[in-house]
């Protein structure tokens, strides 16, 4: 029967085996860190990196993708840039043609967190690409669980029902329930006035309510989209949709709007920000 072997420094057998083990890990990281300064061999992290470029314009539609083009720039595997491409081209993103390449199918459209829609006004990205169509504006009688919502009693309130598209093509579905003493056909005038150059949320909010712009609170949900919103969204029952809950507040902190707005989750991004303050010194 051999006799064990004893780490001269520990005189252990455990501490041995644990010296090893830490070698070989080091060995593996070392491992690692070389392959990773060559390639991203992840198809999930090529498809993250090539749907922000598209989101961000620097993949325009109406250019071709070229995969040797992506595998240098992104430092991939042809194997992981065209799973990644595949990925893509599932969700409707990109299209793919054995003789033609690939290409953006559209683009994805970014919508700031607490504007209405996309950055549309003058000077913005999407400039003169927005066009929204009002279906329904009429007053009903306010529920409670919509006073509970917004906290605030009201008796009635102005049901807004809209279809955003961009290009020409279906982007969101918006239902707002506006706390408003205008009466429906002057609302509507002041809504319509927007619609040449789609301002900001503040310019908007000013207009619409005559009031001072304060702020909002959202939440964005992804549900499935039903049979009505797929049929104005020309989207198959059942495909993904971002469902955002959105509460506009004048600068006093009143209520203005609760609307919940259906994206195309193959078309829209919520973005955000949020900026970092330094605390003020005391004494």
């Amino acid at each position: 029967m051999s006799r064990p072997f004893f780490d001269d420094e520990s005189g252990s057998v455990a501490a041995h085996r644990r010296r090893r083990a830490d070698e070989q890990r080091a060995r593996y990281l070392r491992a690692q860190v070389a392959r990773s300064d060559k390639f991203v061999t992840s198809p999930r992290r090529v498809y993250e990196l090539i749907r922000s470029g598209i989101r961000r314009g620097t993949m325009p539609h109406d250019e071709t993708l070229s995969e040797q083009h992506l595998i240098d720039s992104l430092g991939a595997t042809r194997n992981a840039v065209r799973k990644a491409l595949q990925m893509l081209a599932e969700d409707g993103v990109v299209l793919r043609a054995r003789r033609a390449g690939t290409s953006v199918a559209h683009d994805i459209v970014s919508v700031r967190d607490g504007e209405v829609g996309p950055r549309a006004w003058a000077g913005m990205p999407d400039e003169g690409r927005l066009t929204v169509d009002t279906l329904e504006c009429r007053r009903i009688g306010a529920p409670a669980v919509l006073q509970n919502f917004i906290g605030a009693e009201v008796e009635t309130v102005i049901l807004l029902e809209q279809v955003g598209r961009m290009g020409g093509k279906p982007l969101y579905l918006r239902v707002g329930y506006c706390i408003t003493d205008f009466e429906a056909d002057e609302f509507i005038a002041r809504i319509e006035s927007n619609h040449s150059e789609y301002p900001p949320i503040a310019v908007a909010h000013n207009r619409i309510f005559g009031t001072v712009y304060g702020g909002s609170s959202s939440v964005v949900e992804a549900i499935s989209c039903q049979e009505r919103a797929a049929e104005l969204l020309d989207m198959q029952v059942g495909a993904p949709v971002l469902l955002r809950e959105l509460i506009t507040r004048d600068v006093d902190g009143n209520p203005s709007e609760l609307s919940f707005t259906h994206f195309r989750a193959d078309r829209v991004a919520i973005i955000g920000s949020s900026e970092h303050q330094a605390a003020t010194p005391i004494g």
